[in-house]
């Protein structure tokens, strides 16, 4: 019925209307020097008053990256988690928060998970890339729930009509890879096909005393993935246009689980509970159809998507369990511009979510458990304001969001930047934000907690950005420092019965310091990417888990005739983990090479971790030793 009123909705409303000429939302024409995620409208990089980060696909070609994490973890401010290999669970954890504080979008729609909260971004081809924007700090004001450390946006890439590409690659641990892409169509109308497939033996990553639990399985723990993506423009008159953004992913990752060889309780007529699995199969989309209007000084958008985020867990005997996340979404954008160096936006968003699964989710209670709940539906308002007079500039944002369940929730973000000159920039930021409970929180068989309440940022930040341009020279330089209190944070605590259930008891005061430098002198380029993070229990005065106060990272490239070559060197301080663990401090070093054969031939090498360092960035997973692999690229 849902479905229905969501599509009615689109037709009733018709092409739209309005906004300037600016662009917004998702997969919109930009270049190395716009943003679109931090206002949800086409600026320019350098005037944005947030501090954010693009990661263009020049970039992901020359590092040669496995999978987007990869290239996160490059990111001031940005800590990468993995248990594994590069099939295996990633969390990402933005400016100290939590792992599902992070608001993560293709193409302008919302792909996290909600029953977990989190996104599994190793399902998504790096190949398929066209260029990555990350904000920092609490966006809820214009996107909602999720986005307290920061908005991660990724749009797919797009060829013009003619244009394609095909890549085959082996490495280490078996891995092979291939893709093709190809532009179809003309200036007016036209449509990129993506597909991609990798696969890969993998390493055993988990390790640890078996005693009491026979968690260890002494096996490699592999991976495959498919993915294929559609993107589409058509222009029908000077003024309307209607746009398509698709992908869809499927595959398998093995991992280690519990009791491997006794799961059933040394009973093997029973069937096994679910989370004695140690396999697991995805099957991911994303559907958009956005139709755009745009005049002299209106730009309206209006966008209809659907997607789902689904996962079954079986192996060890265990009957298949699958986990389903359906949502289907409408936004409808408007910008005007009043004067010169004055806009006004207007938004509207709506999404429902569904849940399902396919096996009893509580064994021990008779009859099939599900979720007291397992559809919400969220309604949002947002107001949005930009202004500059001479050198100074202003932002202001507010947005009203109606949780079904859930107390309504209003936040804010305000920004005032002055440019000094062309090339330096001052702003400070104040801001709120939110993350709505999970399903799981609130609603799983005999644990959830239905009076859960959202989580919430309060987040003050100073920024100082500055850029150089000459004819043997480009330089730019971002500091940021920020301040901010978590309130509300769900953790698992008895209630007045004695049982444990999620509960809103925690809190968190986080502070920190980044600092981006690019330099790029004649074929030399040079990227430093530095963060200091205290992230601390605001009761206990405890450490976050998994969160290093420390990392840098620092990238250096070489043009030599038809060669490329690149390094890159990270560093991570040391870090707690459950139980008081501690995981120590490391420094990896990856070198890469690529060869322009011709001008359409590309050979490429990279070899990671070259110094065989043994590190963990969560208890007792290794990450994988020295690894390499080689490509050829062939493009036209």
């Amino acid at each position: 019925m849902k479905k229905t009123i969501i599509a009615t909705t689109l037709i009733s409303i018709g092409i739209s209307a309005s906004f300037s000429q600016q662009a917004i939302a998702a997969n919109v024409d930009t270049d190395d020097q716009m943003l679109v995620t931090a206002n949800r409208s086409q600026q320019e990089q350098f005037l944005a008053l947030s501090a954010n980060s693009v990661i263009t696909s020049e970039q992901i070609k020359t590092m040669q990256v496995g999978n987007i994490s990869e290239l996160l973890d490059t990111v001031a401010g940005v800590s990468v988690v993995q248990q594994g290999g590069s099939g295996q669970n990633t969390s990402i954890f933005m400016r100290g928060t939590n792992s599902n504080h992070t608001l993560i979008l293709v193409d302008g729609v919302r792909i996290n998970s909600a029953t977990l909260g989190t996104t599994n971004l190793t399902a998504i081809s790096p190949s398929q890339i066209e260029r990555i924007e990350i904000v920092k700090g609490p966006r809820a004001a214009l996107w909602g729930s999720d986005a307290i450390g920061g908005v991660i946006q990724i749009f797919t890439k797009q060829l013009h009509s003619g244009e394609g590409s095909l890549t085959v690659g082996a490495g280490s641990n078996g891995l092979i890879q291939a893709d093709a892409a190809m532009g179809l169509g003309n200036d007016k109308h036209n449509i990129s096909i993506s597909v991609s497939t990798e696969s890969s033996d993998g390493f055993n990553a988990y390790t640890t005393d078996p005693y009491p639990y026979d968690i260890n399985e002494d096996d490699d723990d592999g991976y495959e993935r498919f993915s294929v993506s559609a993107v589409g423009n058509s222009q029908l008159t000077n003024t309307m246009s209607l746009h398509l953004v698709s992908r869809f992913e499927s595959g398998n990752s093995e991992f280690d689980a519990s009791y491997p060889d006794s799961p059933c309780w040394f009973d093997e007529a029973l069937a096994c509970p679910a989370y004695y699995a140690n396999e697991q199969d995805h099957e991911n989309y994303s559907v958009k159809l956005a139709s755009r209007y745009q005049g002299d000084n209106l730009f309206s958008e209006l966008a209809i998507a659907t997607s789902q985020d689904e996962a079954e867990n079986f192996g060890n005997e265990t009957v298949p369990s699958t986990i389903s996340t359906e949502r289907n979404q409408v936004s409808f954008i408007n910008q005007y511009q009043f004067l010169t160096g004055t806009s006004f936006s207007l938004g509207l968003d709506y999404y429902v979510e569904e849940i399902s699964n396919s096996e009893d989710l509580d064994g021990w209670v008779p009859g099939f458990q599900t979720w007291d709940e397992v559809e919400r539906e969220v309604s949002a308002v947002f107001l949005q304001a930009q202004h500059q007079q001479d050198k100074l500039l202003l932002e202001g944002a507010v947005r009203h969001d109606d949780i079904e369940n859930l107390d309504a929730e209003t936040t804010y973000n305000a920004s005032v930047g002055y440019q000094i000159n062309d090339n330096w920039l001052v702003s400070v930021t104040r801001g709120t934000g939110f993350k709505a409970p999970t399903f799981n929180d609130l609603y799983w068989p005999g644990s959830g907690n239905p009076d859960l309440q959202p989580e919430k940022i309060t987040n003050n930040e100073v920024l100082i950005r500055h850029q150089f341009s000459s004819d043997s020279l480009n330089a730019k330089v971002e500091l940021s420092a920020f301040d901010s209190e978590i309130d509300n944070l769900i953790a698992w605590a008895p209630n007045e019965f004695g049982l444990w259930q999620p509960a809103n008891i925690n809190s968190a005061e986080i502070s920190g310091v980044e600092a981006s430098i690019m330099l790029n002198v004649g074929n030399i380029n040079n990227q430093l990417n530095l963060a200091f993070v205290d992230a601390e229990d605001s009761v206990t005065g405890d450490k976050l888990l998994r969160r290093p106060e420390l990392t840098a990272t620092y990238s250096l490239g070489y043009h030599w005739q038809n060669f490329s070559f690149n390094s890159l060197v990270s560093y991570r301080d040391e870090s707690v983990d459950a139980g008081e663990a501690k995981l120590d401090s490391y420094v990896l070093v990856d070198l890469g090479v690529s060869y322009h054969a011709t001008n359409n031939i590309t050979l490429n090498a990279r070899v990671n971790n070259i110094f065989d360092e043994e590190y963990q960035t969560s208890l007792n997973y290794f990450a994988d030793g020295t690894n390499y692999k080689a490509s050829v690229s062939y493009s036209f």
